[in-house]
């Protein structure tokens, strides 16, 4: 249960525009890109989010992960891709999220903060007028945080969190992610943790494979292709810690141990709620 709060005003003048901490670099699709070129851009570039513009770059949509994991078999929009003979070239137009969430760019970032916490989404476009200029994310406001932060990473975690098995199946991963909205699952044996997968390594297996029409079929084991290499957070140590983390790794979340055993889980997110 999270018992206190951490004070951004202290890192950062929330005062000033979101434009102060947002990157200036900008990673787009247009609307005639096709789904291997959007997985393409993902797996070059490590992200999970891609905005999709028109030729003036104003917003035309949005894709993620979930997006393409709920196209390829995970859940209802793999209707579009069944109904398409030439499903692998696909355009984004025909499966972009289109109601996307926008910040106007003088927004303050105590504002921005408060729709991260209202409305839950790890990322919104920055836009002047309709154009898109930038994107602010999760790790953009969580960014400045510099120094120890006098909480424990056990006040802020997810107890309990949802988890999977070695032995179950890739279709049935992709269809609980897509369900549930998750960016990540560990994997559980004997309270024991083994992995994580994410919705990438399964797209990153599907392409690999050059089996992007099977994923409603795919009885791969989940252990095949969960990440191995486990980067944990121990969960007495300070929040600074796990921010630092996420930042050097770039990841968006860790499992919490006590020695091997899984006791929780903070993400971006779970850090995000811990601000005012």
């Amino acid at each position: 249960m999270l018992n206190r709060k951490v004070i951004l005003g202290a890192f950062v003048d929330t005062k000033k525009a979101v434009t102060e901490i947002t990157s200036k670099r900008l990673v787009f699709s247009d609307e005639k890109t096709k789904l291997l070129d959007v997985l393409r851009l993902m797996f070059s570039e490590g992200i999970r989010k891609i905005p999709v513009v028109d030729n003036s770059k104003s917003l035309k949509g949005m894709i993620t992960t979930i997006d393409l994991l709920d196209l390829l078999g995970g859940g209802e929009k793999h209707e579009i891709f069944k109904r398409n003979r030439e499903n692998i070239e696909l355009k984004v137009e025909k499966f972009m999220t289109t109601h996307v969430r926008t910040i106007h760019y003088m927004t303050s970032i105590g504002r921005v903060l408060e729709i991260f916490k209202m409305e839950r989404s790890g990322l919104y476009p920055i836009v002047d007028s309709k154009k898109i200029i930038s994107v602010v994310s999760e790790l953009d406001l969580i960014r400045p945080i510099n120094r120890p932060v006098g909480i424990k990473v056990s006040e802020i975690m997810v107890e309990r969190p949802i988890f999977i098995r070695k032995d179950n199946n890739i279709h049935d991963v992709a269809k609980m992610m897509c369900r549930g909205g998750f960016r990540r699952l560990p994997v559980v044996e004997d309270n024991i943790l083994l992995g994580v997968v994410t919705p990438i390594d399964i797209l990153k297996h599907l392409y690999k494979n050059k089996s992007l029409n099977t994923l409603v079929t795919d009885k791969t084991k989940i252990e095949k292709i969960m990440n191995k290499d486990l980067i944990t957070i121990q969960f007495n140590a300070d929040l600074f810690s796990a921010i630092s983390l996420m930042k050097s790794m770039h990841i968006g979340g860790l499992p919490v141990t006590d020695e091997e055993e899984l006791i929780g889980i903070v993400t971006k997110r779970d850090i995000v709620d811990a601000l005012i």
